[in-house]
């Protein structure tokens, strides 16, 4: 699972970063510690669960077979630096706290733009609020190692350097700082659920109009209310736009839409934000999904980003780059000295490799003469 860029992105999976035991057989030692059958079988069933793998052909599926084999490869070099790093965090003491855990979450959900996209994404991931947890954990352990192990720090000088290399990368279009409330009011929704309510087809065509017309009076009318409400006391926007917007991600976050160029909004939303002025609340905005009530925080100016604006996101980047750099390098320097015995020879780099030239060459065997066998099971075959 990839929620957000992460110093995971250097080689190794979050998710293996946890594991059971159930099955205390090892199949590899590291450093005279175990990695069982049972963690092994663990990841490899969260990555053939994926949907994407699930829509691969039965030969994708083959244990003997290339695919399976290159996950057999790819997951065992990953056990083998989890033991190291959970070796490296066991001997540095590292531990994660509520207060640790809450703050990651935060960060990933503040990243997505919501709770609600949080929880979309974990369902398209196939991932338990559990594992995410766990996820979570492992995430900051690994993160505590290398600050414990490595020099991260950015220097202002480093930001300053990086900023003058790089600047028609902070050359951006005039964007706006803005919230809405959202009352959705789509004339074709509310008329296919009015025609779906009507079961036995009772209604007319100009009965069917009228109650469209009433249901979007209703909105307006509510987004009017809300309106007069808001514009009383702005300083409670954020508070009416949790109770109150159908849009549901921005209003878990008070409203918050970040900000944008005058191209990422559809044309009424963009015309009327580009014309308010900082904390001025607009009348209804009509828009094809509703009825909006805008409220712009702030302003930047088209052109180059001053240093002290972008200075926070180009700090966070390098740290960010130093922390996976600083990553790498120790997963080379602790593969380097570690022992690794494979109790189980089936899961020696050489022998995974072994069997994938002879299932490539059984391949090759099997083409029709005339043709050169496939790559990998999903190339086709050439003339």
């Amino acid at each position: 699972m990839k929620l957000v860029k992460s110093l995971l992105v250097a080689g190794l999976s979050v998710s293996l970063l946890t594991g059971c035991a159930l099955n205390k057989t090892a199949i590899i030692t590291v450093n005279g510690e175990p990695i069982t059958k049972a963690q092994y079988e663990e990841v490899l069933k969260r990555q053939t669960q994926n949907p994407q793998f699930q829509q691969l052909g039965p030969e994708a599926k083959d244990p003997n077979g290339f695919m399976m084999l290159m996950a057999k490869d790819r997951i065992t070099n990953e056990l083998i630096v989890k033991a190291l790093l959970e070796q490296q965090i066991k001997e540095h003491k590292i531990t994660v706290s509520e207060d640790d855990i809450k703050a990651k979450r935060k960060e990933i959900t503040d990243k997505l733009g919501s709770e609600e996209r949080l929880q979309e994404v974990l369902k398209q991931s196939n991932v338990t609020e559990s594992q995410l947890r766990d996820d979570l954990i492992n995430e900051i352990k690994v993160d505590k190692l290398v600050t414990a192990t490595s020099d991260v720090k950015v220097s202002d000088k480093d930001v300053a350097d990086f900023y003058n290399k790089n600047k028609a990368s902070f050359n951006r279009p005039e964007t706006v700082k803005a919230s809405h409330i959202l009352i959705e009011a789509n004339p074709d929704k509310i008329k296919q659920d009015i025609i779906n309510a009507d079961k036995n087809g009772k209604l007319t065509a100009e009965e069917i109009d009228k109650k469209v017309k009433e249901k979007l009076d209703e909105k307006m009318a509510l987004a009017k209310k809300i309106r007069e409400e808001v514009a009383k006391t702005p300083d409670k926007f954020a508070e009416l736009a949790k109770k109150y917007s159908d849009d549901k991600a921005s209003g878990a976050n008070g409203g918050d839409l970040g900000y944008f160029p005058r191209e990422a909004m559809v044309k009424p939303f963009s015309d009327a934000a580009f014309s308010l002025k900082p904390n001025v609340v607009s009348q209804v905005v009509v828009s094809e999904f509703g009825n909006h009530i805008i409220i712009v925080k702030d302003r930047a100016a088209k052109g180059l980003q001053p240093l002290d604006k972008v200075k926070d996101e180009i700090k966070a980047y390098l740290e960010q780059q130093k922390k996976i750099t600083a990553l790498q390098k120790l997963f080379e320097g602790l593969k380097a000295t570690a022992k690794v015995e494979y109790v189980d020879q089936s899961f020696n780099p050489e022998n995974i490799q072994k069997a994938i030239r002879e299932d490539m060459q059984k391949k090759q065997q099997q083409a029709q003469p005339g043709q050169s066998a496939p790559m990998t099971p999903a190339a086709p075959s050439q003339q």
